[in-house]
């Protein structure tokens, strides 16, 4: 995107909405210029009155010719927040897909450095903010802006030297707000950072909600939660007195005009200056004026913050997307996997240097080594989670960035340690989107040694997880999350701790699940239970992001290096039958 200024995002985002908006700011126009309309009317009444004799009938119809105004002007409003409202809610909608769809095809080095509270904000009352703005002040503002100026031009055609009074409470008001907007800019970042800290803190405190009860703590006892919000309601009374004293003295001011209308105006009246129907007009419409143009100005304090939420928005969307090639895979693809001199940072730390490592076609290698030797980074590179800074990763030779991503998502299957569900059926955690029929998801949780388990629920395959369903325990959900892997039948898996939360029964059940799922395809394993990947075709030893040996374990063991010495740490003579 161009540099541009935060107001600018905010009209350009409206797209195809802008006629829409158009119309609501012209009735709200039309609306504003009706609003005068039965002062003036008033005014000729009034005139009216002050002759020897009186016009009844006159009078009667200008009060008619009001009520219809009145109405009129009642209907064009309702019409201006119609438009504005569908307006809004168009262009709110639009924006969240937009962000959602925008932020799904960024790398994950992208949520590495932005907390969910961060990004949960931004999408979430960030873009609901803009509804005010959109459905109300827009419509408001532009009201506000010509209210006052159709009633100043009337007042200095009727009276210049009178309406020229008007302009001392209006400067007294602009000063004052010039104070009390001093600084606005860094408050409002300070404050979007506190909100951001305080979603954060509150998302940590509900995910370790088990761990807090089970240690009796409260909320209270939560020190980031605690401290953040302490920090936001002390932000909050810090910027009241702050802002308190200098907001009084700007309503004082902006409401002062009859202060000085009475009496300047009265005395203008008995020199003859004006006459009487002139005067009360002046003391009619100077509130009018004044009210409309302290609207204009306090949108200044709602609009700052409005602007600094939108340039969250902004942010988002100005993050470079992750390129992708064109190219497709063949579907007999061999699945051979290449790493050529491959360096990765996260930031300016180097996760993984100059590494170079060939995974041959339908094998299974085994990546180990001590916790940050970058293991699962490396795992994750195939599939483009973040893209390396120098050399290359291939699959049958082709590098990985000139794959479409869909088709590279198609061939390459990952099960992780921590397995996500969704709220939905086990049918529909199965299926993910696919088409795959009953049949299908059958004989896949056959093999993934949970179709026994999922028969034995009330509902079957119907039955719901999350808030409103059961609770799976941590091997249940990894044999569901093998099942979609089996049914989504890449040519390359790569295995992420599996069985790191499983207890000895799931973990049995996983390993027989994880040898249905591997047959014929190239595997990835990732993993710190060494048994596990004892009968591996290749075992890869990592550590500080570099290769230090590699082998079969009996290689592995009899060289006595760091794969001997992590295998030593453990006693696994129990547990070799049950490697896969």
């Amino acid at each position: 995107m161009k540099q541009k200024s935060n107001l600018g995002f905010l009209l350009e985002i409206s797209g195809k909405e802008k006629i829409k908006l158009y119309i609501a700011a012209l009735f709200s126009v039309i609306g504003s210029l009706l609003a005068i309309v039965p002062y003036i009317l008033l005014y000729n009444i009034i005139l009216e009155l002050f002759k020897d004799t009186v016009d009844y009938e006159k009078i009667k119809s200008i009060a008619i010719i009001v009520s219809v105004i009145v109405v009129i002007r009642m209907a064009i409003f309702l019409l201006s927040g119609v438009f504005s409202h569908i307006a809004a809610y168009t262009i709110l909608y639009e924006l969240r897909m937009k962000t959602i769809n925008h932020i799904s095809k960024l790398n994950v080095g992208f949520f590495t450095g932005h907390t969910i509270g961060e990004i949960k904000k931004t999408i979430n009352e960030d873009i609901e903010k803009l509804e005010n703005f959109i459905a109300h002040q827009i419509p408001d503002l532009t009201s506000a802006v010509v209210t006052p100026i159709i009633i100043i031009l009337y007042l200095l055609y009727l009276n210049w030297k009178l309406a020229l009074v008007l302009f001392i409470p209006v400067i007294l008001g602009i000063i004052s707000q010039i104070a009390m907007f001093r600084g606005m800019k860094e408050r409002m970042i300070h404050y979007h950072d506190l909100v951001q800290k305080l979603n954060s803190s509150i998302i940590q405190y509900i995910n370790g909600i088990n761990i807090m009860k089970a240690f009796n703590l409260t909320a209270k006892s939560f020190k980031n939660y605690k401290d953040i919000t302490e920090e936001y309601a002390d932000y909050w009374i810090e910027l009241t007195m702050k802002l308190a004293p200098t907001y009084a003295i700007f309503l004082v001011l902006i409401d002062s005009g009859l202060l000085f209308i009475i009496p300047i105006g009265g005395i203008m009246f008995l020199n003859g200056s004006i006459d009487v129907s002139t005067y009360i007009l002046f003391l009619v419409l100077s509130s009018s004026f004044l009210n409309s143009f302290r609207q204009l100005l306090e949108f200044g304090s709602n609009f700052s913050m409005l602007l600094e939420g939108a340039g969250k928005v902004r942010t988002i969307l100005e993050q470079e997307v992750q390129t992708e090639g064109n190219l497709m895979l063949t579907d007999n693809m061999n699945g051979k996997v290449e790493f050529n001199n491959v360096t990765f940072k996260y930031d300016k730390k180097e996760v993984i240097k100059d590494l170079s490592l060939t995974i041959e076609p339908k094998t299974v290698v085994a990546l180990v080594g001590p916790s940050g030797s970058g293991k699962t980074t490396l795992g994750q590179l195939i599939g483009r989670f973040w893209d390396i800074n120098r050399g290359n990763i291939t699959i049958d030779s082709i590098d990985v960035k000139d794959i479409k991503m869909e088709e590279l998502m198609n061939k390459v299957s990952f099960v992780f340690q921590n397995v996500f569900m969704l709220q939905d059926s086990i049918l529909e955690n199965i299926r993910m989107g696919s088409n795959a029929s009953m049949e299908d998801i059958v004989k896949v949780s056959k093999k993934a040694q949970i179709h026994d388990f999922i028969m034995s629920l009330p509902d079957g395959y119907n039955t719901s997880l999350g808030e409103n369903g059961i609770k799976l325990s941590g091997g249940e959900k990894q044999r569901i999350s093998i099942a979609r892997a089996i049914l989504k039948d890449s040519p390359i898996v790569i295995l992420d701790e599996v069985t790191s939360y499983s207890d000895i029964e799931n973990e049995s059940k996983i390993q027989e699940a994880l040898r249905n799922l591997l047959k014929n395809k190239t595997a990835i394993i990732i993993a710190h239970r060494l048994y596990t990947i004892k009968n591996a075709d290749k075992i890869v030893v990592l550590n500080e992001g570099k290769i230090v040996e590699q082998g079969n374990h009996n290689y592995l063991i009899n060289k006595n290096g760091l794969y001997r010495h992590l295998w030593d740490m453990y006693d696994y003579e129990v547990l070799e039958e049950r490697s896969i």
